[in-house]
């Protein structure tokens, strides 16, 4: 275990400088001089990702009332099934936020190719699986502007929802509502007065 730590921090440093898979869903995120890196596994709906397809994002609050891109990847740049990114912090001399500030709470975002979905990962859909050569990541994960620090695991699960149907119910307090709840009282009438109609005759 200790042997397939070393050679994946290894790989990762390598990676770091290296290009990736293209991303075709996420934009590339603007890079800046100080970045960390996550590394995890990625399940979706139970059955792993499509490698070198399927894509992690990292957003926070740009302050604006939006989210700003600091972080994308492709899945399985450093082991099939996982995910590796950079996630960039603020550069500190331009006058726009162009990267994470300390203590930013990290949005992961995962885009399925097979279902072409996005969907932000609840704090739910997050576990962390404990190694003595990383650091270990906050739930929810908050940026830590430590250059080159590396945090892991932080497994992520892309779920697309119950396949429950939700029930359907019309509130009484809307005028479709009062309708349907008046239509209800006519029939249920009806229906007493016919069957004491019914048992006189």
């Amino acid at each position: 275990m200790k042997c397939n730590t070393i050679i994946l921090l290894l790989s990762m440093f390598l990676i770091a400088s290296s290009s990736q898979a293209e991303l075709t869903h996420f934009l590339s995120a603007q890079s800046t001089p100080v970045y960390v890196q996550y590394f995890g596994e990625l399940s979706i709906n139970s059955h792993h990702p499509v490698n070198h397809v399927d894509e992690v994002a990292v957003f926070v609050n740009d302050g604006a009332g939006g989210e700003l891109l600091v972080g994308a990847t492709t899945v399985g740049t450093t082991e099939d099934n996982y995910y590796f990114i950079n996630i960039y912090g603020d550069e500190g001399n331009t006058p726009q936020k162009d990267g994470a500030f300390a203590n930013d709470t990290l949005i992961f975002k995962v885009w399925s190719s097979q279902d072409n979905k996005e969907q932000t990962i609840e704090q739910s859909q997050m576990t962390i699986q404990a190694d003595p050569t990383l650091s270990q990541p906050d739930i929810p994960p908050v940026f830590h502007p430590v250059h080159g620090e590396q945090f892991g695991y932080l497994h992520l699960a892309f779920l697309t929802g119950s396949s429950e149907q939700s029930k359907i119910s019309i509130p009484v307090t809307t005028n479709p509502g009062r309708l349907c709840f008046m239509f209800v009282l006519i029939g249920i009438s009806i229906y007493y007065i016919r069957k004491s109609v019914f048992v006189r005759g």
